[in-house]
């Protein structure tokens, strides 16, 4: 019961309009920041964050609704470092009736970039997600303050079953037109599993692989970006329901399908004046669903304890389920930050199950002031 990427949503009825099936929402977020010293930033705020270089992030992208956080931005010499904290919800206004407050749960995040050369940077990735709900109160975890410590020691120091999460990135500019970028994510494995190669189903890890190439044929602002993304079953997941999984207001912290697929896209942008601008998306997606009362391994909000097999766990696994999405998007700038937008969008989805399966198209147009195009990409 969420609206991706959005919070509470209500149905929405009009006495003009056919609107059955329409939802009424509200998105709200703002920050301040400044810096500290020349080289410390400081910022404050309620909104999403993105860590990567893709289109989509396996390790923190901005799929989910807003949330209140802290960061704090370290820049010296070739080094790039940051710290994340923020508040999240166990679930959703609209999954939790009555009045009372959603549960809460926290997350601590670093990320430490470095720039090997001019054109080739890495980053290492680390994430906690915790929940200290008790009967009287929620409280965040003190040891997670400290800046610089690994948090799978301070995991270990309280004994704790927190979700951590590990990741790497990096970008690779070549030729001033191509850009290589990737990201690994781990959360989960045992080396004599994966050695085995028998799919043991806590070797939890993703991966992502993506090229852009800038201006083609000379021609400017004409831009191409091509990407694989996958991940396998179970990653993100916790024993803890909701509480400590991967996730925010019952929505990924990552990529929108959750764990268990594989997604290949293209995207080509073109920006042929100040105030035009152009895009054709196409997306392919091979991912497993759940059937009945059995998790397979996709959904990232169920317990990872009511699994299938412990063994023989691969991506696709379940309902087999490939979806093709294709959208246009055509966008003017009236004023400063201010658009009307026409977008168009095929999604094509083909499953096991004839009842799920099906074609969703839709043709929009809007008027868009001081935010991003809301795009339903999954």
């Amino acid at each position: 019961m969420t609206l991706p990427g959005n919070g509470l949503y209500k149905d929405y009825v009009s006495t003009i309009f056919n609107s059955e099936g329409s939802y009424d929402f509200l998105n709200a977020q703002g920050h301040i920041g400044f810096k500290a010293t020349p080289s410390i930033g400081l910022e404050f705020g309620h909104g999403r964050q993105f860590i990567g270089n893709g289109y989509r992030s396996l390790l923190l992208s901005d799929f989910s609704n807003n949330y209140l956080y802290l960061k704090a931005n370290w820049k010296l010499w070739r080094f790039h470092y940051q710290n994340l904290f923020t508040e999240l919800a166990s679930t959703s206004a609209n999954a939790n009736p009555g009045e009372n407050f959603l549960p809460r749960k926290y997350m601590a995040a670093h990320y430490l970039g470095f720039e090997v050369t001019k054109n080739f940077t890495i980053g290492l990735y680390e994430a906690t997600i915790f929940n200290r709900d008790t009967s009287s109160s929620n409280s965040y975890e003190l040891h997670y303050l400290n800046p610089i410590i690994l948090y799978r020691a301070v995991e270990h120091l309280l004994d704790s079953d927190d979700n951590v999460i590990m990741g790497l990135d990096f970008k690779w500019n070549l030729f001033k037109r191509m850009r290589l970028y990737g990201q690994f994510v781990l959360d989960e494995f045992q080396l004599s599993e994966i050695t085995s190669g028998n799919g043991w189903w806590a070797n939890k890890y993703g991966y992502q692989l993506g090229a852009q190439y800038l201006n083609i044929g000379g021609i400017d602002h004409l831009d191409l970006r091509a990407e694989y993304n996958a991940v396998r079953p179970y990653t993100y997941t916790h024993r803890e329901l909701n509480g400590a999984s991967y996730s925010h207001y019952n929505q990924a912290l990552a990529h929108p399908l959750g764990a268990n697929f594989r997604e290949f896209l293209g995207i080509l942008r073109y920006q042929p004046g100040s105030k035009w601008t152009a895009e054709a998306r196409y997306i392919h997606a091979f991912y497993g669903q759940d059937t009945s009362g059995e998790n397979w391994g996709g959904n990232i909000l169920l317990d990872y304890t009511n699994l299938v097999n412990l063994f023989g766990n691969e991506i696709g696994q379940g309902i087999k389920t490939t979806t093709n999405l294709l959208g246009i998007d055509l966008s003017y700038e009236i004023w400063h930050n201010l658009s009307i937008d026409l977008n168009y969008l095929f999604r094509k989805k083909k499953t096991a199950n004839p009842s799920s399966s099906g074609v969703d198209t839709f043709l929009g147009i809007g008027v868009r002031w001081n935010t991003a195009p809301l795009r339903m990409d999954f």
